[in-house]
């Protein structure tokens, strides 16, 4: 039975309410005073007493009435506090002046990995073995935010914020951190950083060779093992890297891309692995986290693989073979769930050949292979890309350029295209940056050299296709002139041998014979 009393504040009023409950012999559980109001929690008692009860404490002076209430005020705050430390989605670890663990919420038991049961009454260290920070802050009452924190039993990590507990006095009587989950943390990235994405549908091309590449892609995009993606410079192996995580079960996880060229082998080392305080000089205080670590759980783009250092490799291959990681400066493990996807546009073949590369690694590497056609490969895609970035270009550039001439679209398809569609790219930036009305010519189309070498205006009465059918010819016959072979050939375009001789087949030349003849 629990009662609210408001009352006139005087001396003697508790004697004489506990003077009641001794009469009839109940007991007392709690009482909490306060100003003008008593809070009384007694045994439970039968109707008829309960009544009798009430009727006495009215008629002591001062009182002003009693009322029957659910929960004394400290059992009030204490679910309360249940409820928000509930409600929150941060690991709540409270410790008191004996370095034990006092509170424990469900977001810490999901972090940690035992429940509530479990971590109450331990030392901290049995939880946390690197908890240093939180300990200062008991000892000490310094805070601290966002250390990071191995968890002792999955020998995982957290993100912790600690602040010291002080009684009205300000004396410190225990402390509290605040744990995110670093798993929460990336994916907070990931959505604050507004990463670019990057779907299948959003590949555009029309040939029939990209449509089995993509038809490839995205069965390979529903399965968890590491792909190789293979292609020259400019064929978008990043954009399938991407396509490819996005269509993959790991899509609400981050996506971390990594040009392995762009860094110095010294610093690259550091970004992927991570490192410790202290480990060299330089070392950013209290360490870093590796995008191994960065990525668990998501997936990592390794771009220009073939650049890596022999000793990179063999570090990288203990990573694909265990998946864990070790920092730098440091021997513990850390366990991690990271889809890797690679590109290279070297022939990881060759390297292997000349011992510059490993073949263990390539092999690990190359589980599912994923070649892009260059753009010499899918020529029919040059005037649906062309008119996609003339209209990208156009809105960047407040201009409203909105066609392209046949002339103009006849000297693209015509260009060999070294640096395939980034080279594109940046011939149609180009074109409507210089164009002064609403259509693109031929004259807007400025290439850094014309690998045909004649002009094509009297042919307008003729189609796309056949023009680019008789050009292909052409391009054989001389090629075969100088390379004699259809496998020489083939490496001179950069075509597979068995796309080389389906294109002699098609135009009736033989690769065998020295001038190209017809058969």
């Amino acid at each position: 039975m629990r009662l609210r009393i408001p009352n006139v504040d005087r001396v003697g009023l508790v004697l004489d309410i506990s003077r009641i409950l001794a009469a009839r012999q109940i007991n007392i559980i709690s009482m909490e005073v306060e100003l003008k109001t008593i809070y009384l929690e007694i045994e439970d008692v039968a109707e008829p007493i309960r009544t009798e009860i009430i009727r006495d404490f009215q008629q002591i002076a001062g009182v002003l009435g009693v009322f029957e209430i659910n929960l004394m005020p400290h059992q009030e705050k204490s679910e309360q506090l249940k409820a928000v430390l509930a409600s929150t989605g941060e690991g709540i670890l409270a410790i008191d002046l004996h370095c034990r663990i006092t509170q424990c919420n469900p977001a810490a038991e999901a972090i940690l990995g035992l429940t509530a049961g479990e971590a109450i009454g331990k030392p901290v260290q049995d939880i946390l073995p690197k908890a240093t920070a939180l300990l200062d802050t008991l000892r000490l009452g310094t805070a601290y935010d966002n250390k990071e924190t191995v968890i002792g039993r999955n020998n995982s990590h957290c993100l912790s914020s600690g602040r010291p507990i002080k009684d009205q006095s300000g004396l410190i009587i225990g402390a509290v951190a605040v744990l995110k989950d670093i798993r929460d943390v990336r994916k907070l990235i990931h959505k604050v950083t507004g990463q670019l994405t990057f779907t299948f549908e959003e590949i555009i091309y029309t040939s029939k060779i990209m449509q089995r590449v993509v038809d490839m892609a995205k069965v390979y995009a529903r399965g968890d093992s590491t792909v190789l993606i293979r292609g020259e410079t400019g064929t978008g192996k990043e954009l399938f890297a991407r396509a490819l995580h996005a269509a993959s079960p790991r899509k609400n996880n981050v996506f971390i891309a990594l040009n392995c060229a762009a860094i110095p082998d010294t610093l690259l080392e550091s970004e992927l692995f991570g490192y410790e305080e202290g480990a060299f000089t330089g070392a950013a205080k209290g360490g870093k986290q590796g995008l191994f670590e960065l990525a668990n759980g998501g997936t990592i783009f390794l771009d220009e693989i073939g650049e890596i250092s022999a000793s990179l490799q063999a570090k990288l291959l203990r990573v694909l073979q265990d998946k864990k990681v070790r920092h730098i400066g440091n021997s513990r493990e850390i366990t991690i769930d990271v889809r890797i996807l690679a590109a290279t546009n070297r022939n990881l073949e060759d390297m292997i050949a000349k011992d510059l590369f490993r073949e263990d690694l390539y092999y690990r590497l190359n589980v599912i292979p994923l070649f892009i056609p260059s753009l010499r490969e899918r020529s029919e895609d040059i005037p649906v890309l062309a008119r996609f970035f003339l209209a990208r270009f156009s809105n960047k550039l407040n201009k409203t350029v909105d066609e392209i001439s046949e002339k103009a679209l006849r000297k693209l398809c015509f260009h060999n295209w070294p640096g395939n569609i980034r080279e594109l790219e940046n011939v149609m930036e180009r074109a409507v940056t210089i164009v002064e009305g609403n259509r693109i010519l031929s004259e807007h189309i400025v290439l850094q050299y014309d690998n045909v070498g004649k002009s094509y205006d009297h042919l307008e009465e003729r189609t796309l296709a056949q023009m680019m059918e008789e050009a292909e010819f052409e391009i054989l016959q001389a090629a075969l002139r100088k390379y004699h072979s259809s496998r020489r050939l083939g490496a001179a375009l950069g075509l597979s041998h068995t796309a080389i001789l389906r294109k002699l087949h098609k135009h009736g030349l033989d690769g065998s014979r020295r001038n190209g003849e017809r058969r």
